[in-house]
């Protein structure tokens, strides 16, 4: 017998939009394992795919983020780069900043609290 069940919404809610040639991804909710993680990822292979390649990630609505969904962003960060882009993290709180430097990985990201300079930063430096 084969019973299906529901599908769970998401913890966590992904906006988006363009500003210039950069996509600010708006974060909200929790980036948990198999659930958070994998729909950023779709979202943002959706966009590589397309060609936008630059990304600043706000992340100052999340309310928790796992190690899948850091590695999640790291996947992707790496998967920007090989197209000539970048992600840039926007409105880390200390949680994640802990989390992404025990993971080694605050090197990886630029980091910003202010998301004009973000977007900015993509002038002066449009790929690592």
């Amino acid at each position: 017998m084969w019973i299906e069940f529901p599908a769970m919404a998401s913890k966590l809610e992904i906006g988006d939009r363009m500003v210039g040639d950069v996509l600010v991804v708006t974060l909200a909710g929790q980036m948990l394992l198999d659930d958070g993680d994998l729909a950023f990822g779709r979202r943002i292979d959706q966009f590589v795919n397309q060609g936008i390649v630059k990304f600043v990630v706000d992340l100052g609505a999340v309310t928790y983020i796992d190690s899948s969904g850091v590695g999640m962003m790291a996947a992707e960060l790496k998967h920007a780069r090989a197209r000539g882009g970048d992600i840039r993290l926007l409105n880390l709180n200390s949680r994640a900043q802990r989390l992404f430097g025990t993971m080694k990985l605050l090197i990886a990201f630029e980091t910003f609290e202010d998301e004009a300079v973000a977007v900015r930063s993509f002038v002066a430096r449009p790929s690592v």
